[in-house]
């Protein structure tokens, strides 16, 4: 099994991959970090280039996510990294699910009821269905 840690460029993502880089290794599990370029994103990018493909945003994003694991962590050699195009909570789950995962690990930050209602949350949509426990590791502001 494995604990996958969902990561993206924000200034607590040191602390969220750190968090699950413990939890893997408390358990001996694998740790995976996945990180996740929306639709919106790679729509806008493939607009702009002629050869930029669903496999591009996907491999960038695993770009994203190998830059960001190294950044955080000392030793990145038995961290898998992975990258997916869509909706972040959906490909989430979807990654969690594919790989059997023991736990996901997220970050979150403290939202108003009226954001949370107007904008949606990752970390709220992943907590209401995952199937598998999820740790939220809050930001420091």
């Amino acid at each position: 099994m494995a604990v996958l840690v969902a990561v993206n460029d924000t200034e607590g993502a040191d602390r969220v991959i750190t968090v699950a880089k413990d939890l893997a290794d408390t358990h001996d599990e694998e740790l995976v970090a996945l990180h996740v370029i929306t639709e919106e994103s790679y729509e806008r990018r493939a607009e702009n280039a002629d050869d930029y493909f669903r496999d591009d945003a996907t491999h960038d994003a695993k770009q994203v996510a190998n830059r960001l694991v190294g950044d955080a962590l000392e030793r990145v050699d038995d961290v898998t990294v992975a990258g997916r195009v869509g909706t972040p909570a959906s490909a989430i789950l979807e990654a969690a699910q594919s790989r059997d995962v023991s736990y996901v690990v997220v970050g979150s930050r403290k939202r108003s009821p009226v954001g949370k209602a107007l904008l949606g949350s990752t970390t709220q949509s992943i907590l209401l269905h995952a199937d598998m426990p999820v740790v939220a590791v809050p930001d420091e502001s």
